[in-house]
C-alpha cells in the first residue's frame, strides 16, 4: 500500500481541505505537508500539462520528506465555448478576480448567450517509497448556472451542475455531490491504481 497520513503538496488551504475530506471518504488519512515542514515556495507550474505540473509538485516535496507518501494536483477548466482560455492555466486566468462570487459571476457572464458546458480535470501524482509514482484522473462533466445558487460548497460549487442534474453541487448535500467531484473521481481512480500495482518510477 503506501505510508499515511499522505502529505498534499499545496499551500491553497482550500484545495488540501477538499482532498483531506475526499480520502476520509475512501478511508485514507491525509493533511497539508505543512503539518511536517514550514510553508515552501513551489517552483512555478508549467502551461502545457496538468499531469507534469501535479508531478512537479509531488516531487518538489517528496525530496524534502522521501520517506512520506506525497500527492501533487493539478486542475484546471475546459469552457466549451472557449476551447483556447482556461485549461492549464485557469487558476492564472482568473487570478484577477480576489473572491469566488467574483470568478463565479465573471464566467457567467462570458458564457451568456453561448453553451454553458463545462469540464473539469483533476491529475493526481502520488509519490511514494522506492520512487514508485501513482496517477489518477478525475473529470467532472457539467453546465454552468445563470446564478449562484446553494450553500454547501466553494469556488465554483454554486455555479455547476452536474450532467443529468439541475442542481448545483452547492445545493447538494455532502452525499449527492461527492460521486460527481472531479477530485473524488481523481482519487477513486488513483486507489485503483495502487490496487494494481500500476506505477511507474521516477
Amino acid at each position: 500500500m503506501f505510508k499515511q497520513p499522505i502529505l498534499i503538496a499545496s499551500n491553497n488551504l482550500d484545495k488540501t481541505a477538499e482532498l483531506i475530506k475526499c480520502f476520509k471518504d475512501f478511508k485514507i488519512s491525509a493533511e497539508s505537508y505543512q503539518n511536517v515542514i514550514t510553508r515552501l515556495n513551489f517552483p512555478n507550474e508549467g502551461t502545457t500539462s496538468y499531469l507534469n505540473n501535479a508531478r512537479q509538485k509531488a516531487t518538489f516535496i517528496f525530496q524534502k520528506l522521501p520517506d512520506e507518501s506525497v500527492l501533487g494536483d493539478d486542475s484546471g477548466m475546459i469552457v466549451a465555448a472557449y476551447p483556447d482560455k482556461f485549461g492549464v492555466q485557469t487558476s492564472r486566468q482568473l487570478s484577477n478576480y480576489p473572491s469566488d462570487a467574483d470568478k463565479n459571476h465573471y464566467l457567467i457572464n462570458l458564457v451568456n448567450g453561448r453553451s454553458r458546458q463545462v469540464t473539469l480535470r483533476t491529475d493526481l501524482i502520488l509519490c511514494v517509497a522506492d520512487h514508485r509514482v501513482y496517477h489518477g484522473l478525475g473529470v467532472f462533466e457539467g453546465t454552468f448556472s445563470t446564478t449562484e445558487r446553494g450553500d454547501n460548497g466553494y469556488g465554483f460549487d454554486k455555479i455547476l451542475i452536474p450532467l443529468g442534474e439541475t442542481q448545483t453541487l452547492a445545493e447538494m448535500t455532502d452525499t449527492e455531490k461527492t460521486p460527481y467531484l472531479h477530485r473524488t473521481k481523481a482519487i477513486q481512480n488513483l486507489l485503483e491504481k495502487v490496487a494494481q500495482n500500476e506505477y511507474e518510477h521516477f
